[in-house]
């Protein structure tokens, strides 16, 4: 599938325990994902990632795990690599109403390396090698959201530049 994924990671969560990254690192570490806005069913059956921009993919996946619990709801996707999804309730997580585990989703998603996850019955480990990191220099001060401003600085690893996150573009280590 692609030989590079952006793979997005906010200084709190180093902040929070997650070691510092260099490029050349190699390390296993599972991805999340969020969207903007609700996923939508899909009528093809293929697993499919496009980058757009940062660390943003449009992407066709396969529902592979959709957790009911009301206190750490979660969904995985597959769409070439399996990314899990969390942000809080059922009502929370990105999927069209009634959605089911082998159902077809597409939308736009961003990747993320979290902390941690939910508890699930998968295992979303994976080997990455950082070939390059960016450090996000971003002024929103004056701009709130404002992404056209948007301002990378290419940097040898995290502990480089203090900013409040960084896009990571790895190598899929795995086969």
């Amino acid at each position: 599938m692609h030989l590079e994924w952006n793979l997005h990671l906010l200084r709190v969560v180093i902040d929070d325990g997650l070691p510092e990254r260099h490029v050349g690192d190699v390390f296993s570490w599972g991805i999340s994902f969020w969207a903007d806005v609700e996923l939508i069913r899909a009528v093809e059956r293929t697993k499919a990632a496009v980058p757009l921009a940062d660390s943003s993919y449009r992407v066709n996946a396969e529902v592979i795990y959709i957790s009911h619990d009301p206190h750490q709801a979660a969904c995985i996707l597959d769409f070439g690599i399996k990314a899990i999804s969390e942000l809080g309730g059922i009502p929370e997580i990105p999927l069209p109403p009634g959605c089911q585990e082998g159902d077809y989703v597409t939308g736009e998603v961003r990747l993320d390396l979290p902390l941690c996850t939910a508890v699930h019955p998968h295992n979303l480990d994976q080997r990455w090698r950082i070939n390059r990191v960016s450090a996000d220099l971003t002024n929103f001060m004056y701009h709130p959201g404002d992404i056209s401003e948007a301002r990378y600085q290419d940097v040898p690893g995290t502990d480089s530049v203090r900013a409040g996150s960084y896009v990571l573009h790895c190598s899929d280590l795995n086969p």
